[in-house]
């Protein structure tokens, strides 16, 4: 199955309506495969697109060069920097509800996977409560081969609820443990401030250019189309639902590759908002890219933003600058945050003061400095905890010491 063959999975302008017979099981609806087992059968869909396709915005074949040590930064999982995701499976289920007791089934199972030249879906059915036994011993035999999984907030819910069902039959999870990718947290770290959701629907359309059909079903409706086919044994409600599980494996490949061209290079034209780049750099600043995260922040602050991200982009640009020891860019940084004013004016003037008197050992602008915190913290008549009056009075009383010490010594060499 080609992405241009595919008017319905939402490719092309013109969807085509799927044919259906309202008497139709979903074995009769759906081309697919049945895995013979020892205690029944299981029914599975596959698609194939070859790696030249694209998905959205990127081809397919990005996907061989998906970084799980990138990954494992962004994600803050160690376990990913070791793991091979070119071989890894993108997995999604559509369930019967969102709880996770011993009453919610998982009835669709879409699986994709790199396979020769081809990206490939396979969709495993459960066609009523009775066959589970039997879809659990397909998912075992074709699970157990992949070395990582790929999910869409997945850890919380699809794959503890995979491991549920097979833990109710007494068996062992394919998969024990396995280094696992789950892209919503990347998505929340790198768009969190421009998106108002970073469901996956959203971050469709706001960020990999992925248009869906109206073969599509939302996701609430879902449950109920399986309700239906289980009363009346009719699959055609069904077809928009293999297809919604379809796009959504599409979409994480496509999320996966998105994530990581922006990891490996932010300025590369996929990160064109300001807020997206003041996230970029704090992901930089975690895996310890100062050089990443200072352009990143200086970026933003070139876009422009509004007063408060402002700030707090000009603070965590001052605390690069400072551990980088370029301390003339530092200064010129602090400086801009005490023009804003405000409460992070008093952590600037702290900085500066440090600056003067630990590294420059220049007292009288170290002095200037904290007395000019403390003018501030007089007309706000609050500080934090960290850089309270008292530490500031003490600065203070300090700085006047040293100072006295080294007019003292001075005039003692004239």
């Amino acid at each position: 199955m080609r992405l241009q063959d595919l008017h319905q999975y939402g490719v092309l302008d013109r969807p085509v309506p799927i044919a259906v017979r309202t008497d139709a099981g979903v074995r009769d609806l759906l081309e697919g495969a049945i895995v013979d087992l020892a205690g029944g059968d299981c029914f599975y869909r596959e698609s194939r697109f070859p790696l030249t396709e694209c998905h959205g915005l990127h081809s397919l074949s990005l996907v061989r060069g998906l970084s799980g040590h990138r990954m494992g930064i962004i994600s803050k999982d160690v376990e990913l920097s070791y793991a091979d995701l070119s071989r890894a499976v993108f997995l999604d289920t559509e369930t019967t509800g969102l709880g996770m007791g011993a009453g919610t089934y998982v009835f669709l199972i879409g699986a994709g996977f790199l396979d020769g030249d081809d990206f490939c879906v396979r969709q495993y059915f459960l066609s009523g409560p009775g066959h589970e036994a039997s879809l659990l011993t397909a998912l075992t035999a074709f699970l157990s081969v992949f070395p990582a999984i790929v999910t869409f907030n997945g850890k919380a819910f699809d794959w503890p609820l995979l491991e549920s069902r097979f833990l109710r039959y007494r068996r062992r999870p394919p998969l024990d443990d396995p280094p696992h990718l789950d892209l919503i947290h990347p998505a929340r770290r790198l768009w969190k401030r421009r998106l108002e959701s970073c469901a996956l629907s959203s971050l469709e359309r706001e960020i990999l250019a992925v248009r869906r059909t109206g073969e599509d079903v939302p996701g609430f409706e879902i449950p109920y189309r399986y309700f239906l086919y289980q009363r009346s044994g009719d699959g055609t409600a069904l077809a928009g639902v293999f297809y919604h599980n379809l796009l959504d494996i599409l979409s994480l490949a496509a999320l996966a590759v998105h994530v990581d061209l922006v990891l490996s290079d932010p300025f590369a034209g996929l990160l064109t908002s300001a807020v997206d780049f003041v996230s970029m750099g704090r992901v930089a600043e975690r895996a310890e890219q100062p050089d990443v995260a200072a352009a990143c922040f200086e970026e933003a602050l070139r876009l422009g933003l509004d007063a408060d991200a402002r700030v707090e982009c000009l603070t965590r640009l001052g605390g690069v600058q400072k551990r980088q020891r370029s301390w003339d860019a530092a200064l010129q940084t602090w400086e801009q945050i005490v023009d804003e004013g405000g409460e992070a004016a008093l952590h600037a003037l702290v900085e500066m003061a440090k600056y003067y008197e630990h590294v420059e050992r220049d007292y009288g602008p170290a002095l200037d400095a904290v007395r000019h915190a403390l003018a501030i913290a007089g007309l706000q008549g609050s500080l934090d905890v960290e850089d309270g009056l008292a530490e500031l009075e003490h600065r203070l009383g300090r700085l006047l010491m040293r100072s006295t010490r080294t007019r003292g010594a001075s005039r003692r060499h004239v």
